[in-house]
């Protein structure tokens, strides 16, 4: 004995159980995405360890020049510290202008000394790359 099923119900039924899957996929997508997103923590401790990462560049201008073995990279180190800054203010919110300006402020007047290569130029990229560490620890 056959069953016959009129198109109109055929129909629905699709549409039904389409519209169900599709909300599941949804609720199911929606939650997948919420659970594997970071966090605010894990997005702060991102912006910090860049920055601890920006810093130990100034560090190692630091040891060359008070080794007295020059630091003929330092223009380098520093063209890449300003490039890393940039990005992670953008990525640090909770950084106040002013805080940000002094930090560049210290940065351009590094850039300008004439004396790298010196201890005196690696005690003042050792005080920047302090500067750097205590903006992004707060």
């Amino acid at each position: 004995m056959a069953l016959y099923i009129p198109e109109g119900r055929r129909r629905r039924r699709l549409l039904i159980a389409a519209s169900g899957a599709l909300v599941l996929g949804l609720v199911v997508g929606g939650l997948a995405g919420r659970l594997s997103a970071p966090s605010i923590q894990d997005r702060v401790a991102t912006v910090r360890s860049d920055a601890q990462q920006t810093s130990a560049g100034l560090r190692v201008i630091a040891l060359h020049d008070s080794a007295g073995t020059g630091s003929g990279g330092a223009a380098l180190v520093l063209r890449r510290t300003r490039t890393e800054l940039t990005a992670e203010f953008a990525k640090a919110p909770w950084m106040s202008k002013a805080t940000r300006t002094a930090l560049l402020a210290q940065l351009d007047a590094l850039d300008a000394r004439t004396d790298t290569g010196t201890p005196a130029f690696g005690t003042a990229a050792e005080a920047m790359a302090r500067a750097i560490d205590a903006a992004f620890a707060a």
